[in-house]
């Protein structure tokens, strides 16, 4: 004789309880009261779903707030604004076709500047100091 399992009881008790309420479910579902209740329900719930809605949008009303709905045609709005002013505004230029500055210590020309050559500069040396002895 085995030893008795109690989980192994309890795993086949649920496994039978299922299977007899999974056959008692399905040919209820069959019949029209079960679509009738069904359909009642479904009725109820999107009839409460609409009452929330409204409720909700008068709060927002009444806390001057947006709705989604009004945040979501904003956000349409805004997006349709941003393509109009892409189409407007030129092409980007590609780095590679920008013309790069010559590679001189010299810093580029400045178009509203005039070019005055630079001056020489003279450096006048340091008079030598003279350092005292150290004492020990």
């Amino acid at each position: 004789m085995g030893i008795l399992d109690p989980f192994q009881m309890w795993r086949e008790a649920v496994t039978l309880i299922e299977g007899e309420i999974n056959s008692l479910a399905s040919r209820k579902m069959e019949s029209a009261e079960f679509a009738q209740v069904a359909n009642q329900f479904s009725r109820v719930s999107l009839g409460m779903q609409h009452v929330f809605e409204r409720s909700l949008a008068s709060v927002l009303r009444g806390l001057e707030l947006p709705s989604r709905s009004e945040v979501d045609a904003l956000a349409g709005a805004v997006r349709r604004l941003e393509d109009k002013v892409d189409q407007l505004l030129p092409s980007p230029v590609k780095p590679s076709l920008v013309p790069r500055p010559s590679r001189t210590r010299r810093p580029p020309p400045q178009p509203d500047t005039v070019q005055v050559a630079p001056k020489s500069v003279k450096r006048a040396l340091k008079p030598a100091t003279r350092r005292e002895p150290k004492e020990d």
